[in-house]
């Protein structure tokens, strides 16, 4: 730097960088200067002057005077910071973090701006203001990971006097987001030739939840599996968001052999592959693509973990079927069987040709009529208190919450499938009989795609047999007194040939039951039912039966339990279930009652 005086009989200035002596003057007193820092790249929003790595940072120095004026041929220092940052706080101060300054007007020679622990000759520059009361600079650092470094412009007589600001060079390789390592400019949304917009990949840090991680050009992204891609909001881009192989292709095939990386940023250089939300047609196995050399892989395996780019816009797929599943769904009776006062899950699901689910779908779901085991059609029970027992209730739980109470077939439920694709409901029926009801879903817009489903309601009182009239899940049997029981027997399923009881058996509970003698030669007996006399319960064994029989759904109406249990006369005991009372008059081919058998 060099030093400047004045002939003060001729006004020439003249400079000289070796030790001169020259007379001096002094003021009367201090001038009050004030100094400012500034550059027309300042970014608000960062409260640092703004540029990308290869490009030039424009700086200002200006210093003027208590009334504003600008003074020239003041001696100012502009430095930097001891380090350089990263986005994430760390201090940085090897070579990745020189600038290069280099000073326009007036013009000099350009000067490493750089920290190295080895002077302050590398990260200060002294001058003085033009006539303008300025000097003018551009600032670079091309070989920047993303960092900011701070400035300091002072006035060398006054110390105290300074300005300063934070300059910050960004990079492609590192989006702008406050989970980013270093400072960056990668593009939020990409378009292929297509049209198809992508948004850019999110940090490891930018997801609540990942399968593992990988680190490529100084930031850490994210890898995920197959089967949580296929799990809504369990990576940050449900399927209607994730891209088709076809998408992924043909940005590849704009951008080949690592040019994704160059131009956008994208992590594609750590050679991770890409995963596609599309099944490869004949095999349905899992695809993928390598960013970075084109190459295509698949898998039948949901385990694999790959990288993941999301959508700006959900694929418009087109429905190609719509189905009604439940949890509950018994294969034996090719129905849904929960029992009467539970609720039932049901889910609709509506996928494309590929097998992917479709969002935001339109769809009817429809009740028909319910009927019995026997198969009439039921409406209400035979008494008032049954009324409303093929009343359906349905609740819907996602994409959103509502009620529709089903009394008739005619009554229709219009649904839409949310970003997964399905709708999730609970079904009641809680005065059920014991019924059968088919259940209906079609697409609004394409009524010819449709599935069915059959629900049960299931009753303690009916057993689970097809001579049964309703639908049930009674007991067969039950223990008691360390002797295993069976239910009674209906009438319908008495042996062919036989001489009932009673013709018809005993309504109760909308079933009819077989009646029994104690011993009876021409009539329906307990040796008939159990095989022997001796395979009756006692007594005793009736009396305990009493404590658990209201939890079984066993009949109990009308009609004491037979035992095998002898009394005087010739009489046998039975219990009266309902009330526990004994009777030990019964008689053995005339008194009726219910028969159990003892294993």
């Amino acid at each position: 730097n060099n030093f400047q005086y004045i002939r003060l009989n001729t006004g020439e200035t003249t400079t000289t960088s070796t030790n001169t002596a020259t007379a001096q003057l002094c003021l009367a007193k201090r001038r009050v200067l004030s100094i400012a820092l500034t550059s027309s790249a300042m970014n608000a929003e960062k409260s640092a002057a703004l540029a990308k790595k290869g490009e030039k940072i424009p700086l200002t120095v200006t210093v003027t005077d208590g009334a504003g004026t600008p003074q020239p041929n003041v001696p100012i220092r502009l430095g930097r910071g001891n380090y350089s940052q990263n986005r994430a706080g760390g201090n940085e101060n090897g070579s990745n973090s020189d600038m290069l300054l280099t000073p326009i007007a007036p013009p000099a020679d350009a000067k490493a701006f750089a920290y190295h622990y080895s002077g302050e000759q590398l990260w200060y520059w002294y001058g003085t203001t033009d006539e303008s009361g300025r000097v003018q600079f551009e600032l670079t650092q091309d070989n920047t990971p993303g960092l900011k470094t701070r400035l300091e412009a002072m006035l060398p007589d006054n110390p105290p006097t300074v300005s300063d600001m934070d300059a910050i060079f960004t990079v492609i390789t590192s989006p702008d987001s406050v989970k980013a390592k270093y400072w960056g400019h990668m593009p939020e949304t990409v378009t292929n030739s297509a049209g198809v917009e992508f948004r850019r990949p999110l940090l490891a840090a930018e997801m609540t939840s990942n399968s593992g991680t990988y680190l490529d050009n100084n930031e850490t992204w994210p890898l995920v599996t197959i089967a949580n891609t296929q799990k809504a909001g369990a990576t940050g881009c449900d399927a209607q968001y994730q891209p088709l192989l076809n998408d992924l292709q043909t940005l590849y095939g704009d951008n080949p052999n690592s040019a994704i990386g160059t131009a956008f940023g994208w992590p594609v250089g750590a050679g991770k592959s890409w995963l596609a939300v599309d099944q490869e047609t004949g095999t349905g196995y899992y695809q993928y693509l390598r960013l970075d050399t084109g190459a295509k892989g698949r898998s039948s395996s949901t385990s694999v973990t790959g990288a993941q780019v999301c959508l700006v816009e959900p694929h418009t797929s087109t429905p190609a079927s719509i189905t009604l599943t439940s949890t509950a769904m018994d294969g034996a009776k090719n129905a849904a069987v929960v029992e009467k006062g539970s609720a039932m899950p049901l889910t609709v699901t509506v996928k494309d040709s590929s097998g992917n689910p479709v969002a935001n779908v339109g769809f009817t779901l429809s009740r028909g009529d319910s009927k019995n085991r026997a198969g009439t059609v039921v409406t209400d029970g035979d008494v008032a208190a049954d009324a409303g027992a093929d009343d359906l209730m349905l609740k819907a739980l996602t994409p959103a919450s509502a009620s529709q109470s089903m009394t008739t077939t005619g009554i229709v439920f219009t649904g839409t499938t949310g970003s997964d694709g399905t709708a999730t409901f609970t079904l009641n029926q809680d005065k059920s009989l014991g019924l059968k009801t088919p259940l209906t879903v079609k697409l609004t817009d394409n009524t010819t795609l449709h599935a069915s489903l059959d629900v049960i309601f299931m009753v303690l009182t009916s057993p689970d047999t097809d001579k049964a009239l309703f639908w049930g899940n009674m007991a067969d049997t039950t223990s008691v007194n360390g002797k295993t029981l069976h239910r009674p027997w209906l009438q319908a399923e008495l042996l062919s040939g036989v001489t009932p009881v009673f013709t018809n058996g005993v309504h109760t509970n909308n079933e009819y039951w077989a009646m029994a003698h104690t011993v009876d030669n021409t009539k329906w007996d307990i040796a008939k039912q159990c095989g022997s006399l001796s395979k009756a319960p006692d007594n005793n064994d009736l009396l305990t039966l009493y404590h658990s029989i209201s939890s079984l759904g066993w009949p109990t109406q009308g009609y004491p339990y037979l035992s095998k249990s002898t009394s005087s006369g010739g009489m046998y005991c039975g219990v009266d279930e309902n009330t526990r009372n004994q009777n030990c008059a019964i008689k053995p081919a005339s008194s009726a009652g219910y028969a159990t058998c003892v294993d």
